[in-house]
């Protein structure tokens, strides 16, 4: 443990729900459920709400493209650096008869040609040429290009937004949680590895399982546990919690008295990869990446692991010493999902040994997700059947209780107030 860092009363920094007038405790079983409730989420929710879809660095050269599947909203986007250096964002169809241009996930493109009929586009998405368009009077190329999706940018993420005019900016939507990570160093970790999952089971259970330390000591007794939960907090209370709007973060300890007990997993952990195990001596000497940021850990908790961020509606980010991880819980319908977990690190690996360590952190990191996978595809069996009208959300549930009020407040055709409204 950082002795440097002054003793902190943990009890003091629980928070629970009473204390943050949070009184909703029971949350209807339908809203994990119903077929209307997702059809409602698609349409009050996910084409309303700025999704993040990549990282700005995907596209760093003009003419670089990548093509995203947006599973929810059943749209398939071109994001694409133009010449003039501008990212941008299009469906990906055709004008003509609406057939997808870009059939490759990233490439570098000047235009984009449709293999079909041969018009074409640039990357500025404007319609650049039609073969015969003698046929084509009524047709003008100026009102007839890529069909542009909302974009904006915001600390190298990508975020779109599928409204014809979004209620609010980018900014006005996080609410104060960009303003929090400000100079965070998410672009000093350009590399990243994947791993996905497609499950029967509610998008939901899966934000509620980030969202709480409770099940950590149980479901997590063989992978997380030992080097996660501290003696002083067994149930793994997160500690500080803040809202940004429908936004969260929050304090999440370690245990700094476990140690690797083979020589492969020191070895694994010694290639600075983002772990749960904290870097000890990068923390110490001040150059452990996220550690060092103002916004997190700012009760300077001696033992502290990692700040538990939550993005609406379908982002984890955990900021970690060596890099970060990224997780997203898109919807395919109301009773299956899809998980996209990357992690971020420095580099790709340079060796066959950096390689092994990395395909051990994945296969590490798919362990613990499969764990709470396995538990919602459960609590989609048990709520299906109608034997319970409700979940249960406890004192030491905060933040799913704020993620069910502002899940309601968007479905109720709220949730999206500019600050200066919502400070009124």
């Amino acid at each position: 443990m950082d002795r440097h860092c002054p003793m902190v009363d943990i009890k003091q920094h629980m928070t629970r729900a009473r204390e943050l007038g949070l009184d909703n405790g029971q949350v209807p079983a339908e809203y994990y459920t119903s077929p209307e409730y997702f059809d409602r989420e698609k349409e009050m929710i996910f084409r309303r709400a700025w999704l993040m879809v990549g990282r700005e660095d995907e596209v760093v050269r003009p003419g670089d493209y990548i093509v995203r599947e947006l599973p929810t909203l059943d749209a398939s986007v071109i994001i694409a650096r133009g010449k003039d250096g501008v990212v941008r964002a299009f469906h990906n169809a055709c004008s003509h008869r609406g057939v997808a241009l870009a059939c490759q996930e990233r490439g570098n493109a000047l235009t984009f040609r449709c293999p079909y009929h041969a018009w074409t586009y640039g990357n500025d998405g404007a319609l650049r040429a039609i073969p015969a368009e003698q046929d084509f009077p009524h047709v003008d190329k100026s009102k007839n290009g890529l069909t542009p999706i909302h974009l904006d940018i915001w600390s190298g993420f990508v975020f779109l937004n599928f409204a014809p005019e979004p209620e609010v900016t980018l900014h006005e939507f996080l609410a104060g949680l960009d303003d929090m990570l400000e100079g965070a160093p998410f672009e000093d970790f350009p590399f990243h590895a994947d791993v996905t999952a497609e499950i029967d089971a509610n998008w939901k259970f899966m934000v509620n399982a980030f969202n709480e330390g409770y099940h950590v000591a149980i479901l997590h007794q063989k992978t997380l546990r030992p080097m996660v939960i501290p003696s002083e907090n067994p149930h793994l209370h997160y500690l500080d919690i803040r809202s940004f709007g429908p936004h969260s973060s929050a304090t999440v300890q370690r245990n700094f008295d476990w140690a690797p007990s083979t020589p492969t997993l020191s070895w694994v952990i010694s290639q600075m990869l983002p772990t749960s195990v904290p870097d000890k001596e990068a923390i110490a000497e001040g150059r452990a990446g996220f550690y060092e940021h103002p916004g997190i850990n700012r009760l300077k908790i001696p033992n502290f692991g990692t700040e538990t961020i939550t993005i609406f509606p379908n982002i984890s980010i955990q900021p970690l010493a060596n890099g970060y991880l990224f997780y997203q819980f898109w919807p395919l319908s109301h009773n299956r999902m899809r998980t996209e977990v990357r992690i971020y690190s420095r580099a790709a690996p340079q060796n066959l040994r950096e390689e092994f360590a990395l395909a051990n952190t994945l296969a590490a990191t798919r362990d613990v997700v499969s764990e709470d996978l396995a538990m919602c595809r459960m609590q989609q069996v048990g709520m299906t059947g109608g034997g319970k009208s409700h979940q249960n959300f406890g004192q030491n549930e905060p933040l799913l209780r704020m993620f069910t009020r502002d899940y309601e407040a968007y479905l109720a055709g709220g949730g999206m107030k500019p600050l200066a409204a919502a400070a009124e």
